[in-house]
């Protein structure tokens, strides 16, 4: 398809550009036919002149694009860089506010500028200098895969054709022929593309000087973090979490941790749980990229400096409590996943997590929600308190549960039964009936009338104006509270 679509747009282009463009004016345009297409083609001036600077809009957009994927790869390069223990945790720290790491996106953001300022927006010298790390990028990457093919002896799903055998020796003169062609591309580059080359090799010690240096560092101060953590906590790393390998109790209490200034949601679950009768697990979950530390070994992925002061804060607050609580770091990409998945392995009875500054507490648990359904039988059900800044806390109800009905639905239910219990064909009908013959003919009509049924429940919901259960700063309902007495608060569905 890149073929056909180069052959038919690149060189029509050119060849349209060739034959509308008077010869004197080819080098005016020779950076932008597509441009000089748009002032030559049959109309008035008005019209050629705005179908130019459509095409100017349309490049702007087209270029913004290119620049956004180029803000996102290179952030995620550096992200599992940072996590390999290359760039120091001081890259990673998180956001007070939003929890991304922005120093990286802003390290990232001041390059680009920093690279456009420098060559004064020249796109010559710009796409020379793209096409450098771009084939450089992609011979390294041919060869590490040749590389893994001599090293990595385990089975393959697919391997790239033709591989021939000699003996106990496959010789793979599929991805040989790969690397020769992108390592003889980069090499006509290196030699015939004069200024990319020096710009591109200088950027390229640059930054290993960085790296070395950056990780030097990074591993004497892991180490003393190492050392630092040996005295104040028990590190012990397991290749998966359950109750078995962390000491948990069932029915215990997961409180996420995320930032040490604070701990309300930790305060507020040691203020309303007994650990003498259930754990109470502090987690924090350690975002990773493809191809982070998870591939390290366990020495490796000691503590960074932002999880240190959050399990010492942790410790001192669960001390000014006077009780205990269980210290968890789990490597994920999705910080909803881990969450799921960590509490149905810990068969927790509630997990605890604060108000998010970039979303409502009502999406966060439609996340928690999707999680949960994604998970693999067997899975638990478990509540999910959301604790906000003022102390307002909601409580959502993770998996299958029975809705929350109020004074009026019991009321309409109870009068459909008793005007029906007066058929003498209806002698044996209970209120249960009622409700399961309403949700069978409603989901045999949501396939032909989704629209008009969805608008309906809308306009119910709307008027009813049933506000969710909150529970304020002086409510006592907490974890214990909640599975003892489950009927004394409000559902709120959270999907």
């Amino acid at each position: 398809m890149i073929a056909i679509y180069s052959l038919i747009f690149t060189g029509g282009g050119t060849l349209l550009a060739s034959m509308l463009i008077p010869g004197p004016q080819h080098h005016v345009y020779q950076d932008n036919l597509i441009a000089g297409l748009a002032m030559y083609m049959a109309g008035p001036m008005f019209w050629r002149i705005a179908f130019r600077i459509f095409v100017v809009v349309v490049g702007f957009l087209i270029l913004s694009g290119a620049i956004n994927t180029s803000i996102i790869g290179s952030t995620g390069v550096l992200m599992r860089v940072a996590e390999d223990g290359v760039l120091t945790d001081w890259f990673r720290k998180p956001h007070p506010r939003f929890g991304t790491s922005y120093r990286i996106v802003n390290l990232v953001f001041i390059l680009q500028m920093f690279t456009i300022i420098a060559s004064r927006g020249n796109i010559i010298m710009l796409g020379e200098a793209y096409a450098f790390g771009v084939i450089w990028s992609f011979t390294f990457n041919g060869l590490s895969m040749l590389v893994l093919r001599w090293k990595y002896h385990g089975e393959r799903g697919w391997k790239v054709p033709p591989n021939i055998r000699i003996g106990k020796t496959e010789i793979p003169l599929g991805l040989l022929s790969v690397f020769m062609v992108l390592l003889a591309t980069a090499t006509v580059n290196l030699f015939t593309k004069s200024i990319a080359t020096m710009s591109g090799i200088a950027f390229s010690i640059a930054f290993f000087i960085v790296f070395t240096v950056s990780e030097r560092v990074n591993l004497r101060r892991h180490e003393q973090t190492a050392r630092q953590m040996k005295d104040h906590f028990q590190l012990e790393h397991q290749e998966t979490i359950s109750r078995e390998s962390t000491a948990i109790r069932p029915s215990g209490v997961i409180v996420t941790m995320r930032d040490e200034a604070n701990p309300l949601a930790l305060k507020w679950t040691l203020g309303r749980t007994s650990t003498v009768d259930r754990d109470v697990v502090v987690v924090s979950v350690r975002l990773m990229g493809a191809g982070g530390p998870e591939y390290l070994s366990a020495e490796q992925q000691s503590f960074s400096e932002h999880e240190q002061m959050l399990f010492t804060k942790a410790v001192s607050v669960a001390e000014s409590f006077g009780k205990r609580v269980s210290l968890l770091v789990v490597p994920a990409g999705d910080v909803f996943s881990a969450l799921v998945q960590t509490a149905n392995s810990l068969e927790v009875e509630s997990v605890v997590a604060g108000q998010s500054s970039s979303m409502t507490a009502e999406d966060q648990a439609f996340h928690m929600g999707q999680a949960w359904e994604a998970l693999p039988e067997p899975k638990r059900q478990f509540n999910f308190y959301v604790i906000g800044e003022s102390g307002e806390t909601k409580v959502f109800y993770i998996g299958p549960h029975a809705p929350a009905l109020g004074p009026e639905d019991v009321e309409l239910v109870h009068r459909l039964w008793l005007n029906m219990r007066r058929d003498p064909l209806a002698a044996d009908l209970h209120h249960s009936d009622i409700i399961t013959y309403a949700l069978t003919r409603l989901a045999s009509h949501y396939a032909r009338e989704k629209q008009e049924i969805l608008r309906d429940l809308r306009n119910c919901s709307g008027a009813k104006s049933r506000a969710p259960m909150r529970l304020g700063a002086q409510d006592s309902h907490g974890p214990d509270e909640i599975v003892q007495s489950p009927r004394a608060i409000k559902q709120t569905r959270d999907q």
